[in-house]
């Protein structure tokens, strides 16, 4: 008995190859399974169920089956198994059920959506298991067939030992490997010892190399200072008078700077006192127009004076009328003298404040 190859077709009477062709290929969709596997369970679960060959398999969900080596949540075996529809109204009220009942009394009872897929779900498992997809096994009896599956079970059973003995193999050779792996661990240890001394071995020698580099670099600027100490003296009298003189240039330059600031604020105030001359020139200025003003209003007042005057002594008034106005003329000629008095005052004091050629 050799393996099965892949499943032929098979012809059942009255219906075409294409049919007979769709039936036998390899079925999966949902259906909804009675809880127990009983006609007599009340809870009805979602399953996804995978019909091939006599076989029908089911699983939790589609992601639990990527092949037909996965373990299924359940198996079906369709050896003469019955298919019958559970009849009007279905188990609790579900339509669309169907049964999968075998000879010692075990029963499935299924459920689809719709009556197309119980109908293609019950057609499918008939001719499931009516037809041998084997050539050579359909030729069998029931246990001639029973004898080949036992023949593949004990060579599945040496199959196992040789595995086994393989296993034994490779777990002997792991083992090597894990002692080689701690031989090498110790030999890499030994070596970060010996790294370890290397490293402080070479520290100690950069020390001392370090340590005769700096002695040698005083020794040789001590026989620099003996064999040169006349030029190193000259060199720093001649840096001495130059650290002099530069700080004598800085004190000039001090000095400089401050005669400078000094010039600075001398000009500044020049110039302050320069505008300020120019500001009470022109306050002069208007000052002695305005007395020129009064000098003229005086000078008007005085010819309206003599004028009026002029003019009692033609009309020959009384000699009282003539008084009168002789008393106010008089008191304008004074009014006239002291505006006088205080022009020329004033015109005095223009005279001094008005600034001369050299004060400027």
């Amino acid at each position: 008995y050799k393996p099965r190859p892949a499943p032929p077709l098979c012809s059942m009477p009255g219906d075409a190859d294409g049919d007979v062709e769709s039936l036998l290929q390899t079925r999966q969709g949902f259906l909804s399974k009675l809880g127990g596997g009983q006609e007599k369970g009340h809870k009805w679960n979602r399953r996804w169920f995978v019909l091939r060959d006599n076989i029908l398999m089911y699983f939790n969900s589609p992601k639990d089956f990527t092949g037909f080596r996965d373990k299924p949540s359940g198996v079906v075996l369709l050896e003469e198994a019955n298919v019958r529809e559970s009849g009007e109204g279905g188990y609790y009220g579900r339509p669309f059920t169907f049964v999968l009942s075998h000879s010692g009394g075990e029963s499935v009872v299924l459920a689809a959506e719709t009556e197309k897929e119980m109908v293609e779900w019950m057609q499918a498992v008939r001719t499931s298991r009516l037809c041998v997809t084997d050539a050579e096994a359909a030729a069998m009896s029931e246990a001639q067939r029973q004898q080949a599956a036992e023949a593949d079970i004990d060579a599945a059973v040496h199959r196992r030992a040789d595995a086994e003995a393989a296993l034994a193999t490779v777990d002997k050779e792991l083992s090597e490997v894990q002692k080689t792996h701690r031989e090498v661990e110790a030999e890499k240890e030994r070596a970060e010892k010996e790294l370890k001394e290397l490293m402080a071995r070479f520290k100690l020698r950069k020390s001392l190399l370090h340590w005769r580099h700096r002695k040698l670099t005083f020794s040789f600027r001590a026989l620099v200072t003996i064999v040169f100490e006349g030029r190193i003296d000259k060199a720093r009298g001649a840096k001495a008078s130059a650290d002099a003189r530069m700080a004598a240039a800085q004190q000039e330059l001090e000095a400089a700077s401050a005669a400078r600031q000094k010039a600075e604020v001398a000009k500044r105030k020049s110039e302050e006192m320069y505008v300020r001359e120019l500001e009470l020139k022109k306050q002069c200025e208007a000052e002695e127009r305005e007395g020129d003003r009064l000098a003229a209003h005086e000078a008007d007042l005085r010819a309206e004076a003599e004028q009026e005057v002029g003019v009692l002594k033609q009309a020959g008034l009384g000699k009282l009328s003539l008084d009168r106005e002789r008393q106010e003329c008089l008191d304008l000629r004074m009014q006239l003298e002291r505006c006088r008095a205080e022009g020329e005052l004033l015109q005095t004091k223009l005279k001094r404040r008005v600034p001369t050629g050299k004060s400027k």
